[in-house]
């Protein structure tokens, strides 16, 4: 079958062998997680990183999961990025955002931001407002990745600050980030597209 997903070349020699590879999409979740939290457990027990199990349980299942669940990897993304940010927006305290933990939070991402657009304008010959559209996308936001090593840090040594301010760098540079992205799509929009106020824009954006 050309152009069809693993999933479904699978399932589609599956039905010509008479075996049926339709199940519910809630079984095939709890399948998935549970498969990601062995393959996880075997690699902290081996020594190795857990987030490398993770992905492999996730490449496996890509082989096997049934097309419902594939076409649902980005909601399962964005809400997986969102329980992300809720559980380290519950870690920040209005007392603790001080100078410094802004400084941490957006001027890394913006000399990013910057160089990205630099090399995407004058090497890859983008126009400067794909190019920056094309900085705000690419700029390292590792918060999936990092907040839980930080819990798993923060867990052998309880007493260490690194942990509360990573918790609260990290929401702080995806927002903005975020924020920069909303505001640069709208000012990039096509040009066949109604005029909008740039105000108007930038409020969206922050929204």
């Amino acid at each position: 079958h050309i152009g069809c997903t693993p999933a479904a070349a699978v399932a589609a020699a599956g039905d010509a062998m008479g075996l049926n590879h339709e199940y519910p999409v809630a079984l095939g979740i709890s399948y998935l997680f549970f498969g990601g939290y062995v393959l996880r457990s075997l690699f902290v027990a081996l020594g190795l990183p857990a987030s490398v199990g993770v992905m492999l349980s996730g490449f496996s299942f890509s082989y096997i999961a049934q097309d419902e669940i594939l076409e649902a990897r980005d909601e399962i993304q964005e809400l997986a990025f969102f329980i992300v940010l809720l559980i380290a927006g519950l870690e920040i305290r209005l007392s603790d955002l001080k100078l410094h933990i802004f400084v941490m939070a957006w001027m890394p991402a913006s000399l990013e931001i910057v160089g990205i657009t630099i090399c995407a304008h004058f090497c890859l010959n983008y126009a400067p407002q794909e190019a920056v559209i094309i900085g705000t996308v690419l700029v390292a936001l590792g918060d999936g990745l990092v907040i839980p090593k930080m819990k798993e840090f923060g867990m052998r040594f309880p007493r260490h600050p690194l942990p509360r301010l990573v918790f609260m760098w990290c929401p702080l540079e995806a927002s903005f980030v975020l924020t920069l992205f909303g505001v640069f799509t709208g000012i990039a929009a096509p040009a066949n597209m109604e005029h909008t106020d740039l105000m108007v824009v930038v409020f969206t954006g922050i929204a």
